[in-house]
């Protein structure tokens, strides 16, 4: 192909001094063929696309949807984007002498340097990997400080997103159902809100109960600020949406009223902490150098695309850094870019809320207000006040990490709490790890609120914070393969309340009232190892713990021992898959009897279009107890499913007891759209991707064609061209989105996606719906003869319904068309010509039809499956030939 190649360019060059005319029976090389082009962006396939592609330039045949497919930071009504549709509407150079794939990948191949639109055309492959002036160009990983939400193909819309478990044993029965809704108001507002509701019933007596937690409006400014108001808990105050703040014992409890602050929401995490972007084009993976001056700040080993650099470890400053890019340890090029950096936390900003109105369910009212300031890049300062109920508090914090070098880099949390009510807490938080030695863990919290007292009003609830002390330790290290881990938990009651009860005995009475004042200390040591053993994991743990709680008679000491065996599951080529575990543990302690319970379980999985799944489970403990449970789950496009039958039989009792479990989580979008069901979400107020499949217009035949659609890593939804599957997202979060065709593609097809193919990252605010239309179709091959009339050779011979047709001269043909057809439909010169698809024998994806008697048809026999436009098409394409030819015949 290469040599033929080589061949057809010689001899084009010489024709174009010798003769303007174009050499017998290359006309339609020159004047260009069709081909599916994979088109590719900064090292990223973005997709499959129709084109003409001649000797020297390649034309789309759809230049708007491959600008929509490349997703560039560039919007729809600027001129910008205008410019960009006019320049892929031309015919583009090939550029074939920089492509990599026909110069053995040489240094500095695959790269142009362009102030507008340019590709390089690669014959090995048929891609086309095209080039913009900078600023047009996307990042690869987005390097904006703060990220924009996607306006295109965006839509207001209510979504909605709801759980439900169900519960029922002997005359017990429950029922928890809770959702989360979002209703998209503008590109920078939504209306949100979390609800459940509770029923139970045992016996007689049932109780229902409503909550609504929140229901506020939400409009966020210039994506550094927001206001909302409406009823609201503190749940968004320790997230991004509302700065992330960490507050222990400051009362944040749910209110009806308003709040306004600084958000993290839109803050580009791979970007927090870092300074100005420095980016590098790559075509292939590289290795590259940053310096400022002879220092070289570090090495960056990264894949072809419009890379950013991790600037975290640059010194601070301003300064010049010069980039040195080696393709295969070969010096390919040299840049230099001027960079800032400023010492900061997160984005280095302030972060601020501030709220008011009146107690969720109370008469009263209450403020809050809070700050975070980051003084160093490795300290900040978290400061909170608030007056609720009357009762006025106030809250400090600190975070410090230190870079210690070789010894490590430890973060330490510390809070502080007071009121004028008499409340007093504290916490400490303390994470410390160095290389090759163990990882120091340590958690301690206080909390002596006023209504630990006898005396203590009932009345102040929202300012409750608790009665207790606690520290968790712990000591982790790997020896010779085994993970160990030294904890030690201490509790201690601070409740003063008197637990007296003159209807108990004395000694009843005194047992309570020593357990509620209570310390216990708890030391243990674990030690757990895993070995591989073909397809089996065979796991173990080994533990001895000793107790001292002062509620109870003297110290206790105990160990555990526990086995299992696991069988991975290998899925099969119809994605059967099944597994088998076996587990035993025993313990044993002091003031406790020696238990020793076992566990059998199997597993099959089932995994085509849906995740389904059945397990069957059997165990007991010692001879005392026999559980056995059946579950089944289906994980699909409409939601996740689940439901258990367990039953428990004691054997000393000979009684059995038997309950039965479900549960359901779903969500769907309310959109102009109509309204479309899906998977199952979050709690929260989400977003949603609609994906839709549509088939390829115009085309005789039952097309099924299969598109595999995957969300941020999770299971491929398999969809048929006509259908739709709705995938609840993420608000503020920037999810990958993968159209790929489908790994279920029926036998004797190939799916190939016209439109929209490839990956992409999306990121909604809450109540918005991003819409993503495919354009597939299944494709068929023919193979044959066809015995056509005298004379309809004399032209080029073109298929109306096909995708590809290769003609031989004894009449031998291959063809690709797009679904079953029954007919092959050609034209040639002003003449068209049906030829019947009976096929004889197939193999693969390839139809055998043997023979076929090819006859001439009028244009209005023409059925109206077959496309005008693609007629017109073919027919243009035609003329161009005849006149090419009779230029040769002049």
């Amino acid at each position: 192909m290469k040599k033929s190649l080589l061949c057809l360019l010689i001899l084009t060059s010489f024709a174009s001094y010798c003769a303007p005319t174009v050499p017998k029976g290359f006309e339609i090389l020159a004047e260009g063929v069709e081909e599916r082009v994979d088109v590719v962006l900064a090292g990223k396939h973005v997709g499959l696309f129709d084109a003409t592609v001649s000797l020297e330039s390649v034309r789309f045949d759809n230049p708007e949807n491959v600008l929509a497919a490349l997703e560039l930071p560039v919007k729809p009504d600027s001129a910008d984007y205008q410019s960009i549709l006019q320049a892929l509407s031309k015919p583009l150079a090939r550029n074939g002498a920089l492509a990599c794939g026909s110069n053995g990948a040489q240094s500095g191949c695959g790269y142009l340097k362009t102030d507008g639109v340019a590709g390089i055309y690669d014959d090995s492959d048929s891609s086309m990997t095209l080039f913009f002036r900078d600023g047009w160009m996307p990042v690869d990983n987005q390097q904006s400080m703060y990220r924009a939400a996607d306006t295109n193909s965006v839509e207001n819309a209510l979504v909605h997103q709801q759980d439900l478990n169900v519960l029922k044993q002997d005359d017990y029965s429950s029922l928890f159902l809770q959702g989360a809704d979002a209703l998209g108001i503008s590109d920078n507002s939504y209306i949100g809100s979390n609800w459940s509701l509770t029923a139970s019933k045992n016996d007689d007596d049932s109780d229902n109960n409503v909550d609504v937690s929140n229901l506020y409006y939400r409009y966020d400014i210039a994506r550094r600020y927001y206001f909302q108001a409406g009823r609201m808990d503190n749940r968004t105050l320790f997230n991004t949406q509302g700065g992330n703040f960490s507050f222990s014992f400051l009362p944040l409890g749910a209110i009806d009223g308003a709040r306004m602050g600084s958000t993290m929401s839109y803050l580009n995490p791979e970007r927090a902490g870092q300074g100005t972007p420095v980016m590098v084009l790559l075509t292939r993976s590289s290795r590259i150098d940053a310096y400022r001056g002879n220092q070289l700040l570090g090495s960056f080993y990264l894949p072809a695309g419009n890379q950013s650099l991790d600037t975290s470890q640059f010194p601070d400053g301003s300064y010049t850094v010069t980039l040195r890019v080696y393709e295969s340890n070969q010096l390919a090029r040299t840049e230099s870019t001027s960079f800032t950096k400023n010492g900061g936390m997160s984005d280095g900003r302030i972060h601020w809320f501030v709220q008011g109105g009146q107690i969720s369910g109370e008469d009263s009212e209450a403020y809050q207000a809070g700050i975070r300031l980051p003084l160093l890049t490795m300290l900040s300062l978290t400061g909170g006040a608030a007056v609720a109920d009357g009762i006025r508090s106030v809250e400090g914090g600190i975070d410090f990490s230190p870079d210690f070098g070789a010894a490590g880099r430890p973060t330490l949390s510390a809070n502080l709490y007071h009121d004028d009510a008499g409340g007093r807490g504290d916490s400490e938080q303390l994470s410390w790890s160095v290389p090759d030695l163990p990882s120091l863990s340590l958690y301690r919290s206080s909390s002596r609120g006023q209504e630990c007292n006898d005396d203590a009003d009932d009345d102040l609830s929202y300012n409750q914070i608790g009665c207790y002390e606690n520290m968790n330790a712990s000591l982790t290290a790997s020896f010779w393969g085994w993970n160990n881990v030294l904890s030690f938990i201490r509790t201690e009651n601070h409740d003063d309340h008197s637990t007296w009860d003159d209807e108990r005995s004395f000694s009843d009475n005194l047992g309570s009232q020593t357990t509620a004042n209570a310390v216990s200390r708890t030391l243990q040591l674990s030690s757990s190892r895993s070995w591989s053993i073909g397809n089996w994991m065979l796991s173990s743990t080994l533990g001895a713990f000793t107790r001292n709680d002062q509620g109870y008679d003297d110290r206790d000491n105990g160990i555990y021992l526990s086995l299992s065996l696991y069988e991975t599951p290998k899925p099969d080529e119809h994605f059967r898959s099944q597994s088998t575990r076996l587990s035993a543990d025993y313990r044993d302690s002091k003031h406790g009897n020696s238990q020793t319970s076992y566990q059998v379980e199997h597993d099959w999985y089932w995994d085509d279009s849906a995740h389904k799944e059945l397990t069957v489970q059997a165990g007991g403990i010692n001879t005392d107890t026999l559980d056995t449970s059946v579950t089944g789950r289906y994980d699909g496009r409409y939601g996740d499913m689940s439901a258990t039958l367990s039953d428990s039989y004691d054997n000393q009792s000979n009684e059995h007891t038997t309950a039965a479990t479900g549960s359901w989580s779903t969500s769907f979008a309310l959109s102009r759209q109509g309204l479309d069901w899906g998977g199952a979400g979050t709690s929260d107020p989400a977003a949603a991707l609609l994906v839709k499949v549509d088939d390829v217009d115009g085309f005789e035949g039952d097309s099924a064609a299969l598109v595999d659609a995957r969300v941020s890593g999770n299971r491929p939804v398999a969809l048929k061209t006509g259908s739709k599957a709705l995938f609840p997202l993420s608000p503020y979060a920037s999810s990958h989105v993968e159209i790929a065709d489908s790994r279920m593609a029926s036998e004797g097809a190939t799916t190939a996606i016209v439109n929209g193919a490839g990956s992409s990252d999306v990121m909604l605010l809450p109540g918005k719906v991003r819409m993503k239309t495919i354009t597939a179709e299944q494709r068929f091959g023919y193979v044959g003869t066809l015995e056509l009339p005298a004379g309809a050779r004399s032209n080029p011979v073109i298929g109306l319904n096909t995708r590809m047709l290769l003609l031989a001269e004894d009449g031998g043909f291959t063809a690709q068309l797009p679904g079953k057809a029954k007919m092959l439909y050609l034209t040639s010169g002003t003449h068209y010509y049906q030829c019947p698809l009976t096929v004889q024998k197939q193999r693969g994806v390839v139809r055998y039809v043997g023979k076929t008697l090819c006859q001439s048809i009028t244009p209005e026999a023409l059925p109206d499956s077959v496309n005008k436009d693609l007629l017109a098409k073919r027919r243009r394409e035609q003329q161009n030939l005849q006149t090419s030819q009779n230029r040769n015949d002049e």
